[in-house]
């Protein structure tokens, strides 16, 4: 999104003192807006028509973050008193000379973060009071000589992160520059400095070159910079740092060498820096301590670190009284010994990790007791004892990844307050002398280490972050946190805590105005015994408990599981929290012990005595009746006596599965009031009378799968209301009224595996049974059986049948609805139903009130059905008849995509242009537009034809005209010489009187005869009553390309021809010549009169070579083009090669023949009339040349110089015309460039 203001916004605002249009994406501002009556100041404004833009009073102006493009010429010049100017986060890729023409009083300027790659000469030529100039993130990898030349005044030059190398900063950029304090040339491609670039910053106090290829130092290159006081090279190449090489710099306090590739400092390197305090060598290939810094006696901080320094004793190092922070991280240190560090008194931060630390002498930093800080970990120490005693102000202390196996508070200062020893060996936080009391320890981690327990006194009362995690804890002692009144978090994560008691997280009462400390104790191997219940509502308890942050995510083993073992902590049920206790003795025949298990409140009592592997005839007895949960399962049992569980009031589940029971006898399970749960399957059931269930009035679950069960009497399940799940699958059931004799709360019924009787009136009722109620869950499964047609009754085998429908096996299924006519074979006609047996005749009885046998008649075999075939034809039919239709409505999309997938042209006719001899015309395609559209056909149409892939050769009537000829009769030639004609229809181009007399004149033949080769892309909203007749009828009929559409670029390539592999060739040599060559004359009309256009219409003269590409110019881009993805490439492929090149001038143009179109942007181009008289002769001019060679441009951009009075600082473009066709290119900016070398260290000492 971006605003757009009309002239009259601000109208009604007349007051206004403020205005604030940053972060709105404004690309322009409106001709003729008047905020002249705003009171930006109490003076008042001039009545000029520059004046109207901004008041002549405005100080201040910040454009930034919008996504201005371009700064033309005197575009700001009524803002006499603007100070400020930031244009700073925009897609500003083009300056004009006198952009800031008129901003005399001009003291800040920000231009960082644009897409720019050159300055013009002149930018800076009437902003000689300049103080600070900001032009950090852009692309610039030009600058003129002596640009910065008249800045007299200026104080701070940021030129950071552009791609500027060595051949444009040299000795000749800072001159003038005598005030110059800061300058910041970071993050660039500088691989030399010559050795007296500096001498004209005699001010000069900031100096910073990080980032970039510099490998050397000229002796004395800062010999001039006496009061330079910080200087980064960090994060080069320097290798050696010589005896004169920062001689003169006798004010230094800041030099960063870090990140280099330093070997070696000359003993006598710093010997005039006797003023510096920060000296940064990091990461750098220092074997030893360099005996340099004995001349540095003032250092306050060094950073030696990621070296191979092996050892410090008997070193400079040892001198440096006034030394604040040693930092010598990741070298090759063994051992420290007692007294090197002894004259350092001031040294208050030490940083030794991460180096190969053995052991350090007892007493070696007793004579530093400023200590504030001390970093010993990933170390090899075994011990600390005696090293920190007698450090009284050391508050800050880490000692972690080492190899201590012992600790005691008594190692460490009472005033110490972080401590890290995490990730060592140590068993036991030590507390010999129980100081807890009195220490001042805030945040300790003593995780990744081997403790088994903690106690009070094993955590100081001044604690308030304790890091626990990780280790082997299993025992929390009681109280172990009460008295901690500091207390905020405790991590006890992945120890091997098993149970927790209520006490042993208690904490003391806490304040209503206090929050409640947060504990983490999961991913412990929790067991959800009766200890641990409580856990489970911690977090609703008083103020007395911690905050467990984590007890959704803590899981538990069930004691006793016949099932899932683990559960989710706070999902857990109230009778999963079970204990064993003392076992009971049940007779069977003789003593058996039986584990019993409960929770805390004894109201789940577990009896177990399953797989007791003794067959007995008789139940045990003995067996305990507060039982909740008898599991008798996987025994064998004949047959169940009446009464046998009575007096069982409180069972709750009963498991008898796996028994091989046979027989229950009427009111087995009598008394069992609160039973819920029998399971009975996989036994040998033959029968249910009836009575076997009677009492269990609380039963919800019945499980009898899986025995031989093959007839149920009807009140075998009435009486049982409360019954959700039956399982009833996998028996010998033939004939049972389901639909009468079952309760009506079941959730899940099971039926399938049962042979059911496949007489047309069961069958009936049972699929409106199954029909009515969704709880019969293997429905799909459920199959009847017929008798089979063999004569020989040996070989009988019962023929099954689908009851409901389509099943996993494929059974047809039954047809009842004409008198089951399905013949088992051809030759039979009828089966007798009543040698099934008693089963069936049972199911008569329920169904029909006797016993009657039934005749099932099978008349006629099966008939062929050919409606699913049908139904499969019509269906194929139907989809290939859509799959058609929709390849004819999206004919042209498919042709698209695979034109722009793989190149292929679908559904071509094979005439890939009229005439054999299209190919050979001089241009792709010729582009009509109306001017005022320039800016979409020069930012966005032309770059992407001529600069992608398949680079197009284009003739653009408003670019590439010569000025004063006929203009049909040029059209009529630019489209004769063109395989295409693309006409850019918008509003503008409606509109205009000019375009209208250019489409009455030349473009007749085109839209009446030349259809095919016609493209039309429409711009915008186009009103239609506006339109042409001829053009509305063409768009009413033809199709056009909408700009915006999602498929617009690879339509337009489609609407496009192919170019040839000679013809990319050209395209190619021709883009990149254009990308260095402004198009300044070279026209349609030129081409038109060069030999190839003649070979064309005459056959006798071959086209001319195209030009190879040139060196990149010292400034300027396109006034409006953004950067193209292609540009950057082609930038790169070009700086590499950088071939040799001639410039022959074409054999047939006439010189002086061809001027520039004038068009809109003509205002951002002030010398465009006086330098169309110098554009005869230029490729014959010899300073010309002579300039190109020495890596000039043959032309500027608009608004440029050319290359000739370029480094002169000249302003009037040459303008060379070009054979093949070239048309007028400018400079392809690449895309802005942001670092991506690692990020130097920090300037302050970094722990």
């Amino acid at each position: 999104m971006s605003l757009e203001m009309a002239s009259n916004s601000f109208v009604e605002f007349r007051q206004l003192e403020r205005l604030d249009l940053s972060l709105n994406n404004i690309w322009l501002i409106p001709d003729g807006m008047d905020i002249s009556n705003f009171y930006f100041s109490s003076a008042s404004l001039t009545s000029s028509r520059k004046s109207r833009i901004c008041g002549s009073t405005l100080e201040s102006l910040d454009l930034s973050a919008n996504k201005m493009v371009s700064l033309p010429s005197a575009m700001l010049s009524a803002l006499v008193r603007l100070t400020h100017l930031n244009m700073a986060k925009n897609s500003m890729s083009f300056l004009a000379d006198r952009a800031f023409e008129g901003l005399a009083s001009l003291r800040v300027v920000d231009l960082s973060a644009n897409r720019l790659t050159s300055l013009p000469p002149e930018l800076f030529a009437e902003t000689k009071h300049l103080q600070e100039i900001y032009l950090r993130n852009n692309s610039i990898n030009v600058l003129a000589p002596g640009i910065f030349g008249e800045l007299a005044e200026l104080l701070v030059l940021d030129l950071a992160s552009n791609e500027l190398n060595s051949q444009w900063i040299n000795a000749a950029t800072f001159v003038g520059l005598k005030q110059l304090m800061m300058l910041d040339l970071s993050a660039n491609k500088i691989s030399r400095l010559e050795a007296h670039i500096f001498r004209p910053l005699a001010s000069l106090q900031i100096l910073k070159l990080e980032e970039n290829y510099i490998d050397q130092l000229p002796a004395g290159i800062f010999a001039d910079l006496g009061e330079l006081h910080t200087l980064i090279l960090s994060n080069n190449r320097i290798s050696v740092v010589e005896q004169r090489t920062l001689q003169g710099l006798h004010s230094l306090q800041v030099l960063s060498l870090d990140y280099n590739r330093l070997s070696k400092l000359d003993p006598r390197s710093l010997l005039n820096c006797s003023q510096l305090q920060d000296l940064h060598l990091n990461d750098n290939k220092l074997l030893a301590v360099p005996e340099a810094l004995a001349h540095v006696p003032l250092l306050k901080t060094l950073d030696v670190g990621e070296n191979m320094i092996s050892q410090i004793e008997n070193t400079s190092i040892t001198q440096l009284e006034n030394l604040y922070g040693l930092r010598m991280t990741e070298n090759s240190l063994t051992h420290i010994r007692r007294g090197v560090f002894d004259r350092m008194s001031s040294l208050q931060i030490l940083n030794l990790s991460g180096n190969k630390l053995k052991s350090i002498e007892a007493g070696a930093l007793q004579r530093n007791t400023q200590l504030q800080a001390i970093r010993l970990d990933g170390n090899q120490l075994k011990s600390i004892a005696g090293l920190f005693m007698e450090l009284p102000n050391l508050v800050w202390l880490n000692i972690s990844g080492n190899r201590l196996e012992k600790f005691d508070y008594s190692h460490i200062p009472i005033g110490l307050q972080w401590l890290d020893v995490r990730a060592n060996r140590i068993t036991q936080l030590g507390n010999y002398f129980e100081i807890e009391n009195e220490l001042s320890l805030s945040t300790f981690d003593a995780s990744y280490n081997l403790l088994t327990e903690i106690t009070a006194s094993s955590i100081p009362n001044s604690v308030e972050v304790l890091y626990l995690n990780d280790n082997l804890i299993a025992k929390i002692q009681p109280y172990t946190f009460f008295k901690k009144p500091n207390l905020t978090r405790v991590d006890l994560v992945r120890n091997k805590l098993t149970t927790l008691e209520p006490n042993a997280l208690r904490l003391s009462p806490i304040g209503e105005d206090r929050e409640i400390p947060e504990f983490y104790i999961g991913h412990n191997a929790y067991e959800c015994d009766c200890n641990l219940d409580w856990l489970q509502k911690i977090n609703r308890e008083s103020r007395t408990q911690p905050q467990l942050m984590d007890l959704d995510q803590i899981h538990c083993k069930l004691s006793y599981a016949r099932g899932s073992t683990h559960v989710s902590l706070i999902e857990a049920k109230s009778n999963d929290f079970l204990c064993k206790y003392e076992p009971a003795i049940v007779k069977w025949n003789a003593p058996i012990v039986v584990p019993v298990i409960t929770d805390q409140s004894w109201t789940s009592n577990v009896v177990d005595c399953s797989r007791a592997s003794y067959d007995r005839s008789l139940l045990p007895s003995h067996i305990p009746m507060d039982a909740t949960q008898l599991y008798l399962d996987g025994n064998t049992f004949a047959e169940l006596q009446s009464h046998a569980f009575i007096g069982r009031k409180r069972l709750k589940v009963l498991h008898l599965n796996h028994s091989r029971i046979e027989t229950l006898h009427n009111r087995t399970f009598y008394g069992l009031l609160e039973l819920e749960v029998l399971q009975l399957q996989n036994n040998l059931l033959r029968a249910l009378n009836g009575n076997e269930f009677q009492g269990l009035d609380n039963l919800q679950e019945l499980y009898l799968q899986h025995n031989a069960i093959a007839t149920i009497d009807t009140l075998t399940f009435t009486h049982l209301y409360h019954l959700k799940i039956l399982r009833l699958d996998h028996n010998a059931i033939g004939s049972f009224a389901v639909w009468n004799f079952l309760p009506s709360y079941l959730n899940e019924l099971r039926l399938a595996g049962n042979p059911w009787s496949c007489r047309c009136e069961f069958i009936d009722k049972l699929r409106d049974f199954m029909s009515r109620h969704e709880y019969v869950l293997d429905r799909q499964k459920l199959h009847c059986e017929m008798p089979s047609n063999s004569t020989q009754q040996q070989q009988q085998q019962p023929v099954q049948m689908a009851i409901y429908g389509a099943t996993g096996d494929s059974l047809p299924v039954v047809q009842c609805s004409q008198m089951l006519q399905l013949g088992l074979d051809n030759n039979f006609n009828y089966a007798e139903r009543g040698a099934a047996g008693g089963n069936d005749a049972n199911g008569d009885a329920m169904l029909n009130g006797n016993m009657t046998s039934t005749k099932m008649i099978l008349t006629q075999p099966p008939k062929q059905d050919y409606i699913p075939i049908l139904v499969a034809i019509l269906t194929a039919f139907i989809f290939i008849m859509i799959c058609t239709l929709l390849v004819f409505i999206f004919r042209q999309e498919m042709r698209v995509w695979c034109h722009a997938r793989f190149g292929v042209r679908l559904f071509y006719n094979g005439q890939k242009d009229v005439d054999k001899n299209e190919r050979e015309k001089l241009f792709d395609a010729f582009i009509s537009y109306s001017s005022k559209d320039e800016l979409f056909v020069n930012e966005e149409l032309a770059p992407m034809l001529e600069l992608g892939e398949q680079r197009y050769k284009l003739c653009l009537h408003q670019r590439d005209f010569p000025i004063g000829g006929y203009l049909p009769e040029t059209i009529v030639q630019a489209i004769d010489s063109s395989r295409r004609t693309i006409m850019v229809v918008s509003e503008n181009f409606i509109k205009s009187e000019w375009c209208r007399f250019e489409f009455k004149s030349a473009h007749q033949s085109v839209l009446r005869d030349r259809r095919r080769r016609l493209i039309v892309i429409v711009l915008g909203e186009v009103p239609q009553k506006e339109l042409d007749p001829d053009l509305r009828l063409y768009l009413k009929t033809n199709t056009y390309l909408q700009w915006g559409d999602k498929l617009f670029w690879q339509k337009l390539r489609f609407a496009l021809p192919d170019v040839s592999a000679s013809s990319a060739a050209s395209a190619a040599a021709a883009a990149a010549a254009s990308s260095h060559v402004q198009r300044s004359g070279q026209s349609c009309h030129a081409a038109m009169n060069h030999p190839a256009y003649h070979h064309h219409h005459h056959h006798h003269v071959q086209q001319q070579p195209l030009p190879l590409p040139l060196p990149l110019p010292l400034h300027g881009g396109h006034p409006v083009q953004h950067p193209h993805p292609h540009h950057h490439l082609q930038q790169q492929q070009q700086q590499q090669q950088q071939p040799q090149f001639m410039l022959p001038p074409p054999p047939t143009l006439q010189p002086g023949s061809f001027r520039r179109q004038p068009s809109t942007q003509q205002s951002h181009r002030p010398n465009a009339t006086s330098n169309n008289n110098n554009s005869s002769n230029n490729c014959n001019n010899p300073q010309q040349q002579a300039a190109l060679l020495m890596g000039g441009a043959s032309g500027a951009s608009v608004g440029g110089g050319g290359a000739g009075n370029l480094i002169a600082g000249g302003a009037q473009p040459q303008m060379i015309p070009l054979a093949g066709g070239i048309q007028q290119q400018s400079l392809p900016l690449p895309p802005q460039v942001t670092s991506t070398q690692p990020t130097p260290a920090s300037r302050n000492l970094h722990m």
